[in-house]
């Protein structure tokens, strides 16, 4: 009996050391990630809000760009010095998601352009499927030229080149499809608008074709068109685009989609109104090619663009073509930059006397390193044009300004 009793405490000891090898050796549970912040600053989304149970999202923010220019018009052609003044853009946007992360919104509205019917710029939603997929309907920016569909307040001049503005079809409502392959390297819109531009219905028949494609080869681009990001290693990217409409003359001097940059008065198709008889149907085709590089600060550009018309009734037949190239380096990494370019329109190629041209120079300075948050720019464009005697008209502008989207 005595003998045992020392049996008990033995086996004791014998589990208790034992006991680690039979423990489990997983890792700890990890800590749960905390919950979003409700509400947050973000660069370029401005003030984001959440709820809670993450079934909705959005963000407000604004992009002010205030501007002074002095005009040196050719007094030669009649042309009268000015000085200006201007709020050239104040847009308010809202953007988040409501549901569910894959469905996404925006709204964005413009207080400071001297169009009618332009507050509203953007309203849509997207559905994201897939990277290679996705589909938005809405009011938004047609998928046709490189430098239109930079964000204003990313574009490198004050002004986009003379070129994109005279052949985009710019914002218009429809249904678009979207997506990308391979990593990024090759992307795609392809949509099908009402044809007659932003904050308009058309009762027709017609409808707008657009597609983009565009191959990445090697890099991304990042959001801005100088290189703001400062690429370690290059970066290509290289795209095509193209849309057809058909457009009704309603007057002698307009078409019925004068919200159509290249319907407007400075696009190749409004300038030549005059060509066609008033009430017939106008065929349009255009198309264009682009491509973008960037490393260690250098970022150079450039697009072409072709476009052709043809009355229905008349056989007046247009064609015309444009370009631009641009280069832009940053002397101190993200924070002043130079660039310079050049851009040209052949309104007409039948005829005389309706050749553009603009040479631009322009430096800026970022307040916030690597950001276009705020940022003030100064801007110098000489203006080629032919007028009707067949003798050139030069004009000049300079303007400086400060821009501010947080």
């Amino acid at each position: 009996m005595t003998r045992h009793r020392w049996i008990l405490p033995c086996l004791v000891m014998l589990l208790s050391a034992a006991g680690p090898l039979f423990a489990d050796d997983g890792p700890e549970p990890a800590t749960p990630p905390p919950p979003p912040k409700t509400i947050e600053y973000v660069e370029y989304r401005g003030i984001v809000f959440r709820t809670p149970d993450g079934l909705f999202e959005g963000s407000m923010g604004f992009n002010l760009q205030f501007r002074f220019t002095h005009f040196d018009l050719d007094a030669a052609a009649g042309g009268v010095d000015a000085n200006e003044f201007r709020v050239r853009r104040f847009k308010l946007f809202f953007s988040g998601f409501a549901l569910d992360p894959r469905l996404t919104w925006r709204l964005q509205l413009e207080f400071a352009s001297t169009a009618a019917n332009r507050i509203l710029d953007d309203g849509w939603l997207n559905w994201k499927f897939s990277d290679a997929v996705s589909v938005q309907g809405g009011q938004y920016k047609t998928p046709y030229a490189r430098e239109e569909l930079y964000n204003d307040g990313f574009v490198q001049f004050p002004e986009r080149a003379i070129a994109v503005d005279a052949f985009k079809p710019s914002r218009d409502i429809g249904v678009m499809g979207a997506g990308s392959f391979c990593n990024g390297q090759f992307a795609y819109q392809a949509g099908v608008f009402g044809g007659d531009g932003q904050n308009t219905l058309r009762p027709s028949d017609h409808v707008m074709p657009v597609l983009r494609m565009v191959w990445n080869p090697i890099g991304t681009m990042g959001n801005s068109e100088g290189d703001l990001q400062g690429h370690k290693t290059p970066a290509l990217s290289i795209g095509t685009n193209g849309f057809i409409n058909t457009l009704k003359k309603l007057t002698a001097t307009s078409f019925e989609a004068i919200q159509l940059n290249y319907a407007g008065p400075t696009g190749w198709l409004g300038r030549n109104v005059g060509l066609f008889t008033t009430g017939e149907d106008v065929d349009i085709k255009s198309w264009g090619v682009d491509a973008q590089f960037k490393w260690m600060g250098l970022a150079v550009q450039g697009e072409g663009f072709w476009g052709q018309a043809k009355g229905d009734t008349s056989g007046t037949r247009l064609y015309t073509y444009g370009w631009y190239a641009q280069a832009a380096y940053f002397l101190i990494p993200g924070k002043w930059d130079l660039a310079a370019r050049y851009s040209a329109i052949d309104y007409n190629r039948s005829v005389s006397r309706q050749f553009f041209s603009t040479v631009s120079g322009e430096t800026s300075w970022y307040f916030r390193k690597g950001s276009n948050s705020f940022k003030v720019l100064l801007d110098y464009t000489r203006t080629h044009r032919q007028r009707i005697d067949g003798s050139p008209a030069n004009d000049q502008a300079i303007l400086i300004q400060a821009q501010l989207m947080p």
